[in-house]
């Protein structure tokens, strides 16, 4: 997703969370700046930009960062890339970014392995599986606020699983596409309440684990599901890990790829505020999870025109809620009654736009966004 909303890191209140740093690989050069998405394949580590860019397949040196190897696709252009998958036989490359909701062009690109890996002149063609969202029959265009876009795909059995990035409400819905070319319109199998914007996913078919990677406007985080049946997500273990980079490394990590039963390497593209893009690696075992556990915080109505609750499965005694806009000014100020587990706040006053909800409780801090339409 190219050059979010500039204004988001504009912030400067410290928002306080447990995180774990990720380990620095290196740093990506001009042609990958917009990475979005990463798959480790044959020994070999892929990746491509989003929107506007090339339609290339980019090997990188998984010690050095640069790139080995440019693999174009003659019949195909990329409105917007945003993740890539495979299985035993293709490589299917998404061309479903849809920030505004809007798009009726939803794509993925089917891509025979043994073309990419034999192709003589790094020229390759492939198949198109076309899709809509059976529930979607608004397509005004609204940025930054549909549940309709989307940069997560897996290979899961013979089925496809996209993984929608949700702006109205933070969580991910997961939608069955079949792997043979055609046109179809996709039906909502599940939700994961994944409480940020996720932006990649990677199976690991021997572990029979799940890993998306996403970020909120202050860090990136990977939510790991294991322990699932067919594709009910939502009932299997979940597990949020909030993440941190280091100082002047990006935080928008919109890539993630299983290359060993517990490592990860992601790459994050060009942050909204100039942090350098980068290829990450993390050791799943020692990641914790996030302070406050999925669910324990519910930001609802979200959007909404100004009125809204904060509700917790946990009594948040003693914590402060804080509501802060993009230009970083606290807007809002509430300390937490006792025993509280539901609050109503009105901010009727305030400009429509995207807030930053934070909820801080001791040591432990949860944020999410919120948009007042």
């Amino acid at each position: 997703m190219k050059y979010l909303l500039t204004s988001f890191f504009l912030i400067t209140t410290a928002i306080i969370g447990f995180c774990q740093e990720l380990t620095v690989v290196a740093d990506l050069q001009g042609s990958t700046l917009e990475t979005s998405g990463l798959i480790y394949l044959d020994g070999r580590l892929i990746t491509h930009n989003d929107s506007g860019g090339d339609p290339i397949l980019y090997e990188l040196d998984s010690v050095t960062g640069h790139v080995s190897r440019t693999v174009v696709i003659d019949n195909a252009s990329n409105t917007d890339w945003e993740d890539i998958c495979y299985d035993d036989t293709y490589i299917y490359i998404a061309d479903f970014g849809n920030n505004a909701g809007a798009r009726t062009d939803l794509k993925v690109y089917r891509l025979l392995i043994s073309d990419y890996l034999t192709t003589p002149n790094d020229t390759v063609s492939v198949d198109t599986i076309n899709f809509s969202y059976l529930d979607q029959i608004d397509f005004t265009p609204s940025l930054y606020t549909t549940n309709f876009d989307a940069e997560a795909i897996i290979s899961y059995q013979d089925t496809l699983l996209i993984f929608t990035k949700n702006w109205g409400n933070n969580w991910t819905n997961v939608y069955a596409l079949p792997k043979n070319p055609g046109t179809y319109q996709v039906t909502l199998i599940d939700s994961v309440n994944a409480q940020g914007l996720v932006s990649g996913a990677s199976y690991n078919d021997v572990t029979n684990t799940v890993a998306l990677c996403g970020y909120t406007f202050t860090d990136p985080f990977i939510v790991e599901i294991s322990s699932f049946t067919s594709t009910d997500f939502s009932s299997a273990i979940v597990n949020r890990h909030e993440l941190s980079v280091p100082a002047g490394k990006s935080i928008q990590v919109e890539g993630i790829t299983w290359f060993q039963n517990d490592q990860c390497y992601l790459t994050a593209e060009l942050n909204f505020n100039g942090g350098t893009p980068t290829l990450y690696r993390v050791e799943m075992s020692t990641l914790s999870n996030s302070p406050l556990e999925l669910n324990e915080v519910l930001i609802y109505p979200n959007p909404n025109r100004g009125a809204f609750y904060i509700q917790s499965q946990l009594a948040l005694a003693g914590g402060e809620i804080s509501v802060i806009d993009m230009t970083g000014k606290n807007v809002y100020h509430k300390l937490l009654e006792e025993n509280t587990i539901n609050t109503k706040i009105n901010l009727n006053s305030v400009v429509p736009g995207i807030y930053i909800i934070n909820v801080q409780v001791g040591n432990n801090s949860y944020n999410d966004s919120m948009i007042i339409d």
